[in-house]
C-alpha cells in the first residue's frame, strides 16, 4: 500500500480524535513506533490492521469509517499530485482521469512496488460518472469516499452510491456519482443503456 494512504490515515485520526489515539491504534495494531512517509510503500496487512484497530477503538462500523477517511484524504492527494490535474477540470474530469494521472504518478514514483487498484471511469452524461473498482484489498468504501471528496473539492453536491459490490459477490464494484442536475433513477437508466450498447458492440465483433 502506498505510504500516502498511511500518512492520510494518521492525519485523519489525529484531526478527528488526537495524536494519543493514533499512538494507541499503532500500538494495538502491532506497529508501535512505525513511521510512515508518502514516498514509500508498506505491507497491505499493516493498513488492514490499523483500520481494524481503529474500528474497535472508535466503535464506528468499518464501511462508514473507510468512507469518511476516503472523503477526508482527497485534499492531501490533490496537494501532492496537483501537477497532474488541469486547472480547467471539473469533478467529472478528475474522476475520469484518475487512472491516467494520479495512479500513473503513483506507479512511476519512488514507490515502484506499489500497485494501485484497477479503476476505470466513464462519463455517462454531463452529470453522471460510473467508476469501476477492482482490488484484492476490497477497499471500495475508501473509493466511494474519494469520489465524495472530489465532489467536496469542486464544491459539488454529489450523490454517490454502489450498483454492484465485491463484498456481495460482484467481480468488481460499480460506483456511481450523480450531481444535482439529474437523479439516481435517470443515471441508472443511462448506465443500463450504455452497458447494453457496449455489449451489443462486443457481440457484433465476434
Amino acid at each position: 500500500m502506498h505510504g500516502i494512504i498511511f500518512v492520510g490515515l494518521k492525519e485523519f485520526v489525529v484531526d478527528t480524535y488526537d495524536k494519543s489515539t493514533w499512538d494507541r491504534i499503532r500500538e494495538e495494531a502491532g506497529v508501535e513506533g512505525k513511521r510512515y512517509t508518502p514516498v514509500a510503500s508498506y505491507p497491505d496487512e499493516e493498513l488492514l490492521a490499523l483500520v481494524e484497530t481503529a474500528v474497535e477503538i472508535s466503535g464506528i462500523e468499518e464501511p462508514r469509517l473507510l468512507r469518511s477517511f476516503g472523503r477526508y484524504v482527497v485534499p492531501t492527494l490533490v496537494d501532492m499530485y496537483g501537477v497532474y490535474i488541469e486547472d480547467s477540470w471539473t469533478w467529472l474530469d478528475l474522476i475520469e482521469n484518475v487512472e491516467e494521472t494520479i495512479h500513473q504518478a503513483l506507479r512511476t514514483g519512488d514507490s515502484l512496488e506499489y500497485e494501485p487498484p484497477a479503476i476505470a471511469a466513464t462519463r455517462i452524461d454531463d452529470g453522471v460518472a460510473l467508476v469501476t473498482y477492482g482490488s484484492a484489498r476490497e477497499l471500495c468504501d475508501v473509493a466511494i469516499g474519494l469520489v465524495e471528496g472530489i465532489g467536496d473539492y469542486y464544491d459539488e453536491s454529489l450523490e454517490v452510491y454502489e450498483r454492484r459490490c465485491m463484498h456481495h459477490g460482484a467481480s468488481q464494484c460499480e460506483i456511481v456519482a450523480v450531481d444535482s442536475t439529474t437523479t439516481r433513477r435517470r443515471a441508472n437508466r443511462l448506465i443500463d443503456r450504455e452497458t447494453d450498447r457496449n455489449e451489443a458492440s462486443v457481440g457484433s465483433k465476434r
